[in-house]
């Protein structure tokens, strides 16, 4: 599990390593997400190795992994060799998502590196196969070459656990359920951000992972989802589903906030919830409204009880704990 202080943490500020070794200063108002490091590197699957390449064109394997970050707001070293100097060392039973692993194929250390993705996998600019996942302990070739991993977003807290969720609050469980497995990570330095709105591309990055699509199409389907977006492949793998849709002329608005009635939509067709029988009747979702049946069948499945005075409230916006708990149920399903 990838937890979330950024190597060297000072006071309220957050340390982040540029590529000359040198660091910048961010303050906790502008805390990564790194959720976004998983969906930010599957998008590139199938991408050609090229030798010193940066670009989607081509990556070696600094390149991509620089590349990467980079889109998550979390700055490294050129090189493999360089990144190996960087953050803390970690040992392979402890390793967690997003730390970086080096690998000697040449003779000399840290020759090679990826990052780490969870279940024993690393992503990683093969010079045969391009940007493509591998086993760790593949007893052919990576294996044998591990030499280590270094941790540039490093844990303070137990796994699960986050510095803004109190063991009181009301979706304490379900988050450090979805941390433990991976599925949510949170921001760096051990923060959640539970009341935090989130968006139509974090949801859609969120699903793709909890159910395990494809995330490799880099197509641009949609005019303000460009091939580089962080979130372009979990968007594609979501709209292939048919669990998101565009929303408005071409467009997918990856920053606008879900509803909690277009959240409704979303989830049953994610979860493929037919069943409308025993749902609650909430006051405040009349028959005629366009997501009725959709919050009904989302009540019948128990994924939502809707609030203590009998209300659904299908206009207000959804924040990170709400999904977190709507999301936990589904999988839970």
């Amino acid at each position: 599990m990838i937890k979330r202080t950024i190597f060297g943490i000072v006071s309220s500020f957050c340390i982040i390593f540029s590529a000359n070794g040198q660091a910048s200063a961010q303050s906790n108002e502008e805390l990564v997400n790194l959720e976004k490091i998983i969906p930010a590197a599957k998008k590139y699957i199938g991408v050609p190795y090229k030798y010193g390449g940066t670009t989607a064109s081509g990556f070696d394997c600094s390149g991509f992994m620089q590349q990467v970050f980079k889109e998550v707001g979390i700055q490294l070293p050129r090189t493999a060799a360089e990144m190996y100097k960087t953050g803390t060392s970690v040992s392979k039973s402890n390793l967690q998502v997003g730390d970086l692993v080096f690998f000697n194929t040449t003779g000399k250390p840290a020759s090679h590196a990826g990052i780490y993705i969870g279940s024993g996998q690393f992503i990683h600019a093969s010079s045969s196969k391009g940007i493509t996942i591998s086993n760790l302990s593949d007893p052919y070739y990576w294996g044998p070459k591990y030499i280590g991993a270094k941790r540039v977003v490093a844990s303070q807290l137990d796994e699960g656990q986050f510095r803004d969720i109190a063991a009181s609050f009301w979706a304490h469980d379900e988050i450090k359920k979805l941390a433990q497995d991976n599925i949510i990570l949170g921001y760096e330095s051990d923060y959640f951000k539970p009341v935090e709105e989130i968006t139509r591309a974090e949801v859609a990055a969120l699903l793709a992972k909890s159910l395990k699509l494809n995330m490799s199409n880099r197509t641009q389907n949609f005019k303000d989802v460009p091939a580089s977006h962080w979130a372009n492949g979990a968007i594609n793998a979501v709209r292939s589903a048919g669990v998101m849709q565009g929303v408005d002329n071409g467009n997918f608005r990856p920053d606008d906030v879900l509803t909690r009635a277009q959240l409704s939509a979303v989830l049953v067709r994610a979860f493929e919830l037919n069943s409308s029988s025993g749902a609650k009747d909430f006051t405040d979702v009349e028959s005629g409204h366009w997501a009725h049946d959709y919050i009904e069948k989302l009540s019948a499945s128990g994924i939502t009880t809707g609030y203590a005075d009998q209300t659904f409230k299908p206009e207000d916006d959804v924040n990170r704990s709400q999904f977190a708990a709507f999301l936990y149920r589904g999988l839970e399903k």
